[in-house]
């Protein structure tokens, strides 16, 4: 048994430990290690709030829990609001509706130190996964190729290509996503639907 008096944190952060694995005495907490591989040891998570689509995107691409890739603007957002834990400050257990993804640290951040992040750090994280989670919507939906195609078809391959499920009214928010992208092009005069079935559903 390993008594775990500096590295408590890593208890709500490793997934799927059996119940037997876990002890508790009154002033220390326990864990055995014999079956756990030190790769998910070394796993410290932060859990985001993302609407069902984008949580779904993200599990897709990045794992579950997500691996953002180490030099992406991502892990560079998390990096920066990653900030050594408040005293008294239990690491956060996943609720509903959030993502897991593992906190990268840098040489001048370990993730071991450096694992609290704000409700405003969370906020901007989201905010970045938005913009990339954009940037790929646009990009794929709106090739002049697929000029000829209905939203409502294009729409849902992107969604299945993307491991998005149709539940939750993710087809109707992703449209609703992608008309707001056009009207703030409509906005400078900028008409990128004209010629395109687009808006027909």
């Amino acid at each position: 048994m390993l008594q775990l008096a500096t590295y408590s944190i890593y208890i709500s952060t490793i997934k799927n430990i059996p119940p037997t694995l876990i002890g508790k005495s009154e002033k220390n907490i326990y864990i055995c290690t014999a079956n756990i591989n030190q790769h998910y040891m070394n796993q410290i998570l932060i859990y985001v709030k993302l609407p069902v689509y984008e949580r779904e995107w993200c599990e897709h691409h990045f794992g579950d829990p997500c691996v953002f890739p180490v030099q992406s603007h991502l892990n560079n957002v998390i990096r920066h609001f990653s900030r050594k834990r408040p005293d008294g400050v239990l690491p956060d257990a996943q609720q509903e509706g959030e993502v897991a993804i593992v906190l990268k640290g840098s040489a001048s951040k370990k993730p071991e130190t450096y694992n609290y992040i704000s409700v405003h750090g969370k906020a901007a994280i989201a905010e970045a996964i938005d913009d990339i989670f954009s940037m790929q919507l646009w990009e794929d939906l709106t090739d002049i190729g697929c000029r000829s195609v209905q939203l409502s078809k294009l729409i849902r391959d992107w969604m299945d290509d993307n491991g998005i499920s149709m539940e939750s009214n993710n087809y109707e928010n992703l449209r609703q996503k992608l008309q707001r992208l056009k009207d703030s092009f409509k906005k400078s005069g900028v008409n990128i639907s004209r010629g395109y079935k687009h808006d027909n559903r």
